[in-house]
């Protein structure tokens, strides 16, 4: 009696583990990022990882494979375009080397749902899948624009000359307008960059610092901001048309789902961050004002479109003319 009792409960146990275990997904998709797991700017990414889920009822899942751990994150979009992964989190500006106009959309002005209404997402992908056969699925930051940090106070731009400070082809432009030597650092290796003083600085969003602990080796940060972040999300060209259309609709709305959430969560974590850097590890924030200020500002935006545009002679002239429509409304 025992005996035929203990299989009755095993019986059950496992019929109710098989009632409640979740079904196998129908697609798992091999997902990475440019930058380590908890970073701030793959938000948008794992936002996007929960949609699929969501809206594909389980039944498409993306799988990360790993942060720069894996790769260098200005190598990465090379996994994506040999198959080796099917989803990419990471930003336009490190993949210049293959995609001139990667730059450009750093220095557009509009939320990421704004651009996706005016096109200029729908035009990026284009050009980004003729450059690279890898599709932009859309933009996963929100309205993050840019600050410059420092190891010492710069209170005038004038104190940039001859400063050493890290770049990527985003910065290159600005930096060299204001007289700085600019020196390509990977973002994972900045900390160790600016302590053995290979760097004075550098220009970043203006959140990430708190995360990364780079509090710790500068004391400062400058204003007036400028430009807006922009992260991608790649996808495999090649796994893109193997998907059915209800596959390929589950990403899509899942994207543009992203670009609506990550306008509310970004501003309210660019002031829970700004507030930390101030109150518990001693950031002084110094202004520029006035008509220093105009002067940074129109520097910022003239000297990268006119450093950038004749790296795309097909496109560059049409996407100066997206960007001049934003920028007049």
């Amino acid at each position: 009696m025992r005996r035929a009792l203990g299989c009755i409960v095993v019986f059950l146990t496992l019929g109710l583990f098989i009632a409640t275990a979740a079904p196998a997904a129908d697609l798992v998709l091999k997902g990475a990022t440019a930058w380590k797991k908890d970073y701030i700017f793959n938000a948008g990414y794992w936002e996007f990882t929960r949609q699929v889920e969501k809206r594909s009822g389980g039944k498409i899942k993306v799988d990360w494979k790993g942060g720069p751990e894996i790769s260098s994150p200005f190598e990465m979009l090379g996994l994506v375009q040999r198959g080796v992964l099917d989803v990419l989190g990471g930003a336009g500006a490190y993949d210049s080397a293959k995609i001139p106009e990667g730059v450009f959309l750093e220095y557009f002005v509009g939320s990421t749902s704004e651009l996706r209404k005016a096109g200029v997402t729908k035009f990026f992908d284009e050009v980004t899948q003729k450059r690279t056969g890898v599709k932009l699925l859309g933009l996963s930051s929100g309205p993050v624009e840019f600050a410059i940090f420092t190891k010492k106070p710069v209170t005038s731009i004038t104190q940039f000359k001859g400063m050493k400070m890290r770049s990527t082809p985003t910065y290159l432009p600005l930096g060299q307008a204001l007289g700085a030597t600019m020196i390509q650092v990977p973002w994972p290796d900045v900390y160790n960059a600016l302590e053995r003083g290979v760097v004075d600085g550098y220009f970043a969003p203006v959140i990430g610092t708190l995360s990364t602990k780079l509090y710790e080796q500068v004391c400062c940060m400058l204003k007036p901001y400028f430009w807006t972040v922009r992260t991608w999300l790649y996808i495999s060209l090649d796994k893109w048309n193997k998907l059915t259309p209800e596959q390929q609709k589950v990403l899509t709305d899942s994207m543009i789902a992203v670009e609506q959430w990550t306008p509310g969560f970004y501003n309210d974590y660019i002031g829970k961050e700004i507030d930390t850097l101030v109150s518990k590890h001693g950031m002084k924030i110094h202004e520029i004002k006035g008509d220093e200020a105009k002067r940074f500002r129109t520097m910022a935006y003239e000297s990268s479109w006119k450093k950038y545009l004749p790296n795309s002679p097909e496109y560059g002239k049409q996407i100066r003319e997206m960007a001049r429509k934003l920028e007049d409304r």
